[in-house]
């Protein structure tokens, strides 16, 4: 898989961009962000929103802190890492933004959010998420960061982010609104499609692509 500045993206393995993944609990959206995560050459820190994931991601390194995790960028961010951030403690929204501000800050790197949703809402008014997001959804590519998210409802999820996709994985889901949100990405039979998928099957879509179903029990 290729890694750099390519098309006017940084891109690591299959990220590129903003790519978004959708689905139900349990349908195994965060064993596909491990995988994609896992084909990455370079840095990958890892936004555990419910600070819940340390059991299921191997080989990370638990940072809890936004100074801690400047001083470990400081000393290994030219290297291959993958950072598991958990905010145990305080405000989760100060963590967020602080997270979001450093990979600004260092580059070259992959920012995966566990449950993005958490993160948005009308209390950031019209754009729907905190400023520091919004500047890496619109210009992350300038400082070369691609992003990759989960979320259970696609509906709370700021459109800013979903409108800038260049890839989304849908997972398994049964709430018609959710269903319909996707129609204008993969079109009204193939979000039907979402409501039947199996636990691993998801609907891969590539902008410009059609659709193809994917993943399923190993």
């Amino acid at each position: 898989m290729s890694r750099g500045f390519i098309d006017g993206e940084y891109q690591d393995g299959e990220l590129r961009g903003c790519m978004f993944i959708a689905g139900q609990r349990g349908m195994g959206k965060t064993t596909e962000m491990d995988r994609l995560l896992g084909e990455c050459a370079g840095g990958v820190i890892f936004f555990d929103s419910l600070s819940r994931h340390e059991l299921v991601l191997k080989g990370y390194k638990l940072i809890n802190q936004p100074g801690e995790l400047i001083e470990y960028l400081r000393a290994n961010s030219k290297r291959r890492f993958r950072i598991l951030y958990q905010p145990r403690s305080g405000d989760l929204s100060e963590h967020f933004r602080a997270v979001c501000k450093v990979a600004r800050a260092f580059g070259w790197m992959i920012l995966a959010i566990d449950e993005l949703d958490m993160h948005c809402g009308a209390q950031w008014g019209d754009r729907r998420m905190p400023s520091e997001l919004y500047d890496l959804v619109n210009y992350g590519r300038h400082f070369r960061v691609s992003m990759v998210a989960t979320a259970r409802r696609p509906t709370s999820v700021a459109r800013g982010f979903t409108s800038q996709c260049l890839q989304m994985r849908i997972f398994g889901m049964r709430e018609k609104a959710d269903i319909r949100y996707f129609q204008e990405f993969i079109g009204e039979e193939n979000s039907s499609r979402a409501a039947t998928l199996e636990k691993f099957q998801y609907l891969r879509w590539v902008d410009g692509e059609p659709a193809e179903l994917c993943g399923g029990r190993k």
